[in-house]
């Protein structure tokens, strides 16, 4: 385990290097764990150095500026942080017993957004890695989304983590917001989830839309170094996501939103710790490695629109081709990324809208 946090460490300071102040935190824990290493002292040095030279910039422009980088400008949770809609949490309860959290925001038709894992309700209303969605999915729809059970505010001690009762979790919140017919929106893991809701619902659903998803979980793709990626990833979770080192969480924001802002990374690091505990969000992993919903593909009546980032470092553009190519008469669009999480400034996310509304207001 030392040996790979090492290496994840490493991996961190070299591709922070044009952020010296947060290379600096992980090279000083890498030199925790091996005190002797020369070549991180030499690291540490040269990012010690410029980070002083880019505190000495950043003060001599506030002092151009007459002052305005001192705290002048908007204080964190103004104006930017304001929505144009409210949100309503209720609770309902799947068939286990697990209470299930979901919200309810914007005015128009219906739009269900099955959850995936790392959501809280309250929190992203708050983040500026999701805020733009919400807004964005609000202004022309009645939005519903919902927490993973295990996550954010639905119930945390439960025992059953598997595939089929977060399909039955999905049926709940449906059946619980008196949705007749709607449109689905599923993201990451939850488009196969969405995918086995459609086989069981057809009826209900009358457009489905799939974002950053796939049928094929890492050890269902016969990709031995996908399967070690997994398992790997599955312990890591679990012995590094509740420490205060931020080594491990920032490992997976690298991956979800390379392109963020440093606040926006920030947002996205305690984002993992508020939403689940480091045993939820292993077992929930493991579980996400094993779905397997390809043979049911062929099977999808309802129309069928797949996006996916081009360069998704989380789930591999190719399995977007995958889902969408197994779903009669499916569109795909390729979205110019490499954010899993689109964000609210980057041309993919305005193309990522565009494509949507156009789909949902399409003829049936």
């Amino acid at each position: 385990m030392d040996r790979t946090r090492s290496m994840i460490l490493q991996a961190l300071v070299e591709r922070l290097g044009s952020d010296p102040e947060q290379a600096l935190s992980y090279a000083e824990t890498l030199q925790s764990l091996d005190p002797t290493n020369k070549q991180v002292s030499l690291e540490m040095t040269s990012l010690t150095a410029s980070a002083r030279q880019r505190a000495t910039q950043l003060q001599s422009a506030s002092e151009e500026a007459g002052g305005h980088a001192s705290g002048e400008g908007p204080a964190p949770g103004g104006r930017q942080n304001e929505h144009r809609h409210s949100q309503q949490i209720h609770y309902c309860s799947s068939p286990d017993g697990v209470r299930i959290a979901y919200a309810v925001s914007g005015d128009g038709p219906p739009l269900l957004r099955a959850a995936h894992w790392m959501s809280h309700l309250q929190y992203e209303w708050e983040s500026p890695v999701w805020r733009h969605w919400i807004d964005r999915l609000s202004s022309e729809n009645t939005l519903i989304r919902y927490d993973e059970r295990g996550n954010g505010l639905s119930d945390w001690n439960i025992g059953d983590f598997s595939f089929d009762a977060m399909v039955t979790d999905l049926e709940s919140v449906a059946d619980a917001s008196g949705l007749d017919r709607f449109p689905l929106l599923g993201v990451s893991q939850s488009c196969a989830v969405s995918v086995a809701y459609v086989i069981r619902h057809p009826k209900r659903v009358s457009r489905l839309i799939l974002y950053g998803g796939y049928a094929r979980g890492r050890r269902k793709r016969g990709d031995i170094h996908q399967l070690d990626t997994h398992e790997a990833m599955t312990t890591l979770i679990r012995e590094g996501w509740g420490k205060d080192n931020p080594a491990f969480r920032q490992l997976f924001t690298e991956a979800f939103i390379p392109g963020a802002s440093r606040e926006q990374m920030a947002w996205f690091n305690d984002l993992q710790r508020q939403t689940t505990s480091p045993l939820n969000a292993s077992l929930l992993h493991s579980t996400f490695g094993d779905i397997d919903v390809s043979a049911m593909l062929g099977a999808v009546s309802v129309p069928t629109l797949v996006l996916h980032a081009r360069n998704d470092a989380v789930v591999p553009f190719e399995e977007g081709k995958v889902l969408a190519a197994g779903i009669p008469g499916a569109r795909f669009v390729d979205l110019n990324s490499a954010n899993h999480s689109l964000l609210g400034d980057e041309p993919a996310f305005a193309d990522f809208l565009r494509e949507v509304r156009s789909f949902i207001a399409g003829p049936e």
